[in-house]
Parts: structure tokens; sequence; C-alpha cells
């Protein structure tokens, strides 16, 4: 059996024309890519007319130079605060503390002092669910009322884990009144649930 080589089967005027047409294609890439070139340096830049361009010449010229500082003693004089040979008032090395939110109240109480006992927060349960698709169906429903509930679940010892459907917490018990009576009127009964004192 005879293996036929390729290389003797090609004539010379077929490699001499791949070589061609390779160096025809870097040329030309080459002529494209500094058209190109060409191209972006020949189109205006507006920030470096501005700066550098006539222009800037002309707004050079024609800007007001500021007056020349008037002398110390033409100034009227500058009341400090305190007494000759006080410490001078230094000023605080960062102000965000004012920044944040709480300002005074941010400082924490001095330990004697007793805290004010934070108010019950007031809260709807529509329902305790142990299976939880139940809980998102009575969520569903309220949301087509346009009202937005939560789910939470908690595990109990005697009856493992619910799911609880509340709404709030209201700031107010008329605001929680009135939600009351809307689900109410929807036939859906709500019972009042305080959390804290």
């Amino acid at each position: 059996m005879r293996v036929h080589d390729r290389s003797q089967g090609i004539p010379g005027r077929a490699r001499g024309g791949m070589l061609a047409g390779l160096f025809l294609g870097l040329v030309i890439g080459v002529l494209v890519a500094f058209g190109i070139a060409w191209y972006i340096n020949k189109t205006p830049v507006p920030f470096q007319e501005r700066l550098f361009g006539p222009e800037a010449e002309k707004e050079k010229r024609s800007e007001p130079k500021p007056a020349p500082p008037a002398s110390p003693s033409a100034q009227e004089p500058i009341a400090l605060p305190g007494k000759p040979g006080d410490k001078p008032i230094e000023k605080p090395r960062f102000d965000f503390y004012k920044i944040l939110p709480g300002g005074e109240d941010a400082v924490p109480a001095p330990a004697g002092e007793p805290k004010p006992a934070p108010a019950p927060e007031l809260f709807l349960q529509l329902g305790a669910f142990q299976d939880p698709a139940d809980a998102d169906n009575l969520k569903a429903r309220l949301a087509l009322m346009g009202i937005e509930a939560s789910v939470q679940q908690v595990i109990l010892p005697d009856r493992g884990t619910l799911h609880r459907v509340r709404l709030g917490p209201f700031a107010k018990p008329e605001d929680m009144n009135h939600v009351r009576a809307t689900l109410s009127a929807n036939g859906i009964e709500a019972s009042v649930v305080k959390v804290g004192n």
C-alpha cells in the first residue's frame, strides 16, 4: 500500500498564491487600522478644544481679575469668644456625630436613671395554621383586599410548628380598629395581640 504525499501534489503556483493572499490581507488590515486611527484623531474632541483651543485664550482674556484683598487694618475686627488667656476653642475632629440619626438621643443614659418602658405593639392575628399553604392562601386573600400581612413560623412544644398570619404593628388603636372593621366586613375575624409590656 502506497501512502500519498500531499506536498508533492500541490503545484508551486498554489503555494505562492497562498503567501500572496496572506501578505495582501496583512497590508489591507494595516491600512484599515491606519484609516480608523486617522478618522478618530481627525474628529474634534470637545474638551480638548475648550481647554487648549483659541476660545480658551479668549475666555482667559475676558475673565475679570479678582480684587486684591483689603489690608488687615481696613477690615473689621473679628470678635473671638472668651476672655484673654482662655484656651482656644477646638473644633471637633469629626462631625459625623451630628449627622447620625438620634443626635443627642444617641448618648446612653446614665446607669442610675431607669429607662422608660417601651409601649406595647399591637397586632391583629388572623389565624394560626399547621399547613403553611393555608397561611399563604389567607395572606394572598388579604393581598387582594389591599392589606399586607406577614406569616410567622412558631414552634410550640405541645402543638408543633404553627404559621401565624398577622397584621401590624399598629401605632394607634384607631388605625387597628379601622383595619379590623374592614376585615370584619369581608368575613374575616381577627384577634388583638399585644407584644411587649
